[in-house]
Formats: C-alpha cells, sequence, structure tokens
C-alpha cells in the first residue's frame, strides 16, 4: 500500500510541474494584444515588417520597413518605426523615417508622421536633407506631397517652403509655395 502510495505521488508530481507549465507560468503567457485607439481593435499586428513594392519591369521601385504594424477590418493600417526608400530625383534613392505613419481606410497610400525626415539628392547630385511635420507616400502615383511647412539643407543651399511635391518617376520636385532659399557660393579654383 505504502508502495502504492509513493508511485502515486511520484507519478503526480510530474503532472502537476507539466500542468503548471503549460497553464500556470507567466513565461508561457501570450503578449498583450495592442492597445486600441477608440473602439478600433487590430484584426493583425505584425512586428519587424519589410515589403517591397516591383515597377512593371521587374525592377524595385519602393522598399519600406516597420517596427510594427497593424491592419484594421477597414483596411486601414497603423505604422510605428517606419523607414521608406523611394527612387530619388538624381535616380539616388530618397530615405524617408518617421516615428509613425498610417494609411487610410480603403487606400494604398502612406501619410508618415512627427517629425519626417528625409535623405536624399538634388538634380545636381548634391545630398541633401528635408524635415517636416508630415508627408504622404503614394506609390501608385509614386509621388511624396506635404502641405506642411518644409526645411532642407545641403552644402550649397538651405531654406523653407510651404508644402512639396515630388514625383519619382518623373524625376522632379517642387516647392510649393513662401519658397525661401539662401544660396552659398562654391569656392572658385584658382
Amino acid at each position: 500500500m505504502n508502495r502504492l502510495k509513493s508511485a502515486l505521488i511520484w507519478l503526480a508530481l510530474p503532472l502537476m510541474v507539466a500542468a503548471w507549465l503549460l497553464f500556470g507560468s507567466p513565461a508561457m503567457e501570450p503578449e498583450a494584444p495592442p492597445e486600441a485607439e477608440g473602439d478600433k481593435v487590430p484584426r493583425y499586428s505584425l512586428k519587424g515588417v519589410e515589403w517591397t513594392r516591383l515597377n512593371q519591369q521587374g525592377q524595385r521601385d519602393f522598399t519600406a520597413t516597420a517596427e510594427s504594424a497593424d491592419y484594421y477590418d477597414d483596411e486601414s493600417a497603423r505604422y510605428e518605426q517606419l523607414k521608406v526608400n523611394v527612387l530619388g530625383i538624381s535616380k539616388t534613392p530618397w530615405n524617408l523615417t518617421s516615428p509613425n505613419g498610417e494609411a487610410p481606410p480603403h487606400e494604398r497610400r502612406i501619410s508618415m508622421h512627427g517629425p519626417v525626415n528625409v535623405e536624399g539628392a538634388w538634380p545636381d547630385g548634391e545630398p541633401v536633407t528635408l524635415q517636416m511635420a508630415q508627408l504622404w507616400v503614394d506609390p501608385d502615383k509614386r509621388q511624396l506631397q506635404t502641405n506642411e511647412g518644409v526645411q532642407f539643407e545641403s552644402t550649397s543651399r538651405k531654406g523653407k517652403s510651404k508644402g512639396l511635391q515630388a514625383d519619382w518617376e518623373k524625376q522632379t520636385v517642387q516647392l510649393l509655395g513662401d519658397v525661401r532659399m539662401e544660396y552659398v557660393p562654391k569656392p572658385q579654383s584658382r
């Protein structure tokens, strides 16, 4: 009888440990779902997101990464730590970064916000940096657009404008209004 009791205890002990590991261990608890904004709960939450868009010739047209992405039933999305690369006006990639981004319901364009930093090049190839509060990225139209204030700086010029429109297919950039620019003359060689 004592042997039977002892054997049952030794059999029950591993079962209790296994049950605790499966159902009671804090290390085995699933990650908490993302917090909903208002009554909006994401359908999917992804970490370490990377995507590439190819043009009709199969060449890379647009790449992006996000630390996290939440996708909703209305086909909208929210992104954290968003990085986008598009072909720039001098055939040099433009690198766009922002802490947040979102895609409106039923749209493919992305709104980057808060602050948006852009590294690219002027048509002559000179590197330029731009900063703005918000920027729309439209991969279907291959355009970047903002109506917000834009500050830009490079070796030979710096300035600001109210708004920007860039087309990476046509390789053009337009500063939309109230443009203020300072030119720094390049030293002449003797």
